[in-house]
């Protein structure tokens, strides 16, 4: 994976948030097989190397049927 710069992940977060506003603001991420997973206020969800290195280079790659697919990934937090 690419040194990863924390402004492509507020930038992928951005665009979700335009998509559903739910998604919450940015806390923190960590490094899984395959990507990074990220947590925001609301919850967390995965995203691939892949889409990390779209968005870096080449946002407008970043298609709606991508970002759909890490709205679907979402998990909110369960409220106790």
């Amino acid at each position: 994976m690419m040194q990863l710069s924390v402004y492509v992940i507020y930038e992928l977060l951005i665009r979700l948030q335009v998509l559903n506003p739910a998604v919450g603001e940015y806390l923190t991420y960590k490094k899984i097989n395959g990507g990074i997973s990220v947590r925001t206020t609301t919850g967390h969800f995965n995203i691939a190397d892949v889409v990390l290195d779209k968005q870096f280079h080449r946002p407008e790659l970043v298609s709606t049927e991508e970002l759909s697919a890490l709205l679907e990934s979402f998990e909110f937090d369960r409220k106790t």
